[in-house]
């Protein structure tokens, strides 16, 4: 049984987007978690008294998450600054493994927060604290009511509270995995069951056998000894059989990705058998990536999976051995000596590299009882240059525009554009840019191991000032604020992957004019990072070379200061205009 009480007072329009709650539960199989006895009010002063404006759960809307979880959406009624909303509601679950985590910080300040947990004797919870290193409430007692009984047994419920207040808000900031990392929270699993004759169960598992039960699961390891067994009637053993390890991994994994469609569910466990696969064609991620599992080792290829936790999922804490830090696999395989890592549910990743999202420190080989864990950073920049040609003409700058992508930045513009036009239309749209249609072209779209290239010509207005005329030379193609706005930063700043970005203008001066301002040239280089920004002039060509280069995907805190200096001068040098006068 769980039960709830929330209230916010509404301080500023930013503050309105709060009235809207969210409850999510879970529903799987036969056991499901129920919402009742919800109650949920605004109050509003109106002279000098409070106006209570009530809210029905009939009034809410559920929103499907996965195919286990809820989420019931709330929106509270006549909301206004200076608004006190208030929700309380119970929920009764059947899942008891899950007792609810609690999050102490949210985006807002919080006042006071508490979570109080009765339980009964047969059950015991391990907890984990994140974010912070103590409570400012603890408390832990047996309850000083009457005895219950269950069976022949007397018991009295087991109480503890855990209480934090005055919690600065958690302030949103770019490069991160999620909040759900670095949120002040309690998380719960259940440990041991205290049966009444005097047996315990222990529930709260060790990574050998957390692997051990993956490897002899029915969706999971069993799962893939039945897809190995279909390898020799789906694929050709003839062509197979004249293939390097290399060619035939290839092959396999372009199979799957070509014949079978990801239904955009990510969990680590098949939701159906492998021939009821083969004939829907379409699964989750484990029913793809596990059945890819068994035709590569059908084939002769060494390849196992790899549970792991994507960016939106949260990170894993590995000294304690819970499986719901886990909700995503992907394929590890040794191709003669070399380890590569794929997933094929998306079908614009190259094959020897698995989707950013799943990019998350550290993943699980399930092959044996004995734990390893694969390192899941990219060590391969992904780049993206713009190359610029610019033409002054009467009050018009023409540009040539030709961009090029490569590695994840090449995934992210597949995914997003690919050669949908309206889209890439909608992609290149800045205020004040007019787009000549005709000019978009778009190479490599569909071969993944090449960079992704778009090309367009764009019109802009002329900046004019007497007898000067002001160029950007990069358009609004770098950066044009730090993302970095914190003075201080408590984690990491995780970009992913590393990056490149290049930005190549050569700008024709004007018959008439000649340069009366040219930015000054500049060069950091240090193993963190490097920047290069240079000026070449020849005849009546101008030519600005801006790029940079963050070198790994994840920076300490210890370096914040330096990382955020850095995207300052990028804005800095990325936005200088060049200054043309009437000669």
């Amino acid at each position: 049984m769980y039960e709830r009480s929330t209230r916010i007072k509404i301080l500023s329009e930013a503050g309105l987007k709060y009235a809207e709650f969210e409850i999510p539960y879970y529903r799987e199989g036969n056991i499901y978690e129920k919402i009742y006895d919800f109650e949920g009010y605004t109050y509003n002063p109106v002279d000098g008294k409070l106006d209570k404006t009530a809210v029905k759960l009939s009034d809410a809307h559920d929103e499907k998450i996965n195919e286990s979880w809820i989420l019931k959406k709330i929106a509270m009624p006549d909301v206004r600054v200076g608004s006190i909303i208030e929700i309380k509601y119970r929920l009764i679950s059947q899942y008891v493994f899950n007792l609810r985590d609690w999050e102490f910080q949210w985006k807002i300040p919080v006042v006071f927060s508490q979570y109080k947990v009765k339980i009964i004797p047969f059950y015991s919870y391990s907890w984990l604290l994140q974010g912070a290193n103590k409570f400012d409430v603890l408390e832990s007692y047996e309850d000083k009511g009457f005895d219950r009984r269950f069976g022949h047994v007397s018991f009295r419920d087991m109480i503890h509270i855990y209480g934090m207040k005055d919690l600065p808000a958690l302030k949103d900031e770019e490069f991160i995995t999620t909040r759900q990392d670095y949120i002040i929270k309690l998380d719960f699993q259940l440990s041991q069951v205290n049966h009444l004759n005097g047996n315990v169960e222990k529930i709260l598992t060790t990574w050998p056998s957390m692997l051990k039960g993956l490897i002899s699961h029915s969706d999971f390891g069993k799962y893939i000894d039945k897809s190995q067994k279909l390898e020799k009637k789906l694929l050709n053993q003839v062509e197979l059989s004249q293939m390097t390890n290399p060619k035939k991994f290839n092959y396999i994994v372009n199979y799957v990705k070509e014949n079978f469609k990801w239904n955009e569910d990510s969990v680590k466990y098949a939701t159906k058998n492998p021939n009821d696969f083969v004939k829907d064609k379409i699964g989750n991620t484990a029913d793809i990536n596990l059945f890819l599992t068994g035709l590569l080792r059908s084939s002769g290829i060494d390849a196992n999976p790899v549970i792991l936790s994507t960016r939106n999922h949260g990170k894993i804490k590995y000294d304690y051995p819970y499986n719901h830090f886990f909700n995503y696999v992907v394929v590890l395989a040794d191709i003669d000596g070399k380890i590569v890592l794929t997933d094929a549910t998306e079908i614009n990743c190259a094959n020897d590299r698995i989707p950013a999202k799943a990019i998350n420190d550290k993943g699980l080989i399930v092959k044996n009882r004995e734990p390893q864990w694969m390192q899941l950073k990219s060590l391969i920049p992904s780049k993206a240059q713009s190359n610029i040609l610019v033409e002054i003409k009467d009050d018009v700058v023409e540009s040539k525009i030709v961009k090029s992508y490569t590695e994840y930045d090449a995934l992210n513009i597949r995914n997003e554009i690919g050669e949908n036009t309206d889209k890439i239309k909608e992609f290149i749209n800045e205020e004040g840019y007019t787009i000549d249609e005709a000019s978009i072209s778009v190479s490599n779209a569909e071969k993944i191991t090449e960079p992704y290239v778009l090309k367009y010509n764009i019109k802009t207005a002329i900046e004019k000032i007497n007898d000067k005329i002001y160029v950007s030379p990069f358009l609004r193609e770098p950066l044009e604020s730090n993302p970095l706005k914190q003075n201080t930063r408590t984690y990491p700043v995780d970009m992913t992957y590393p990056i490149i970005r290049v930005y190549n203008s050569i700008i024709t001066i004007p018959e008439g004019y000649q340069i009366d301002y040219i930015p000054q040239e500049n060069e950091i280089k240090n193993s963190l990072f490097e920047l290069s920004y240079k000026v070449v002039k020849e005849d009546n060509k101008l030519n600005l070379i801006l790029q940079y280069y963050f070198k790994t995907s994840e920076y300490s805190t210890e370096n914040y200061d330096r990382i955020k200096s850095y995207f300052y001068e990028i804005v800095k040098k990325g936005n200088e205009k060049i200054v043309l006068i009437k000669t």
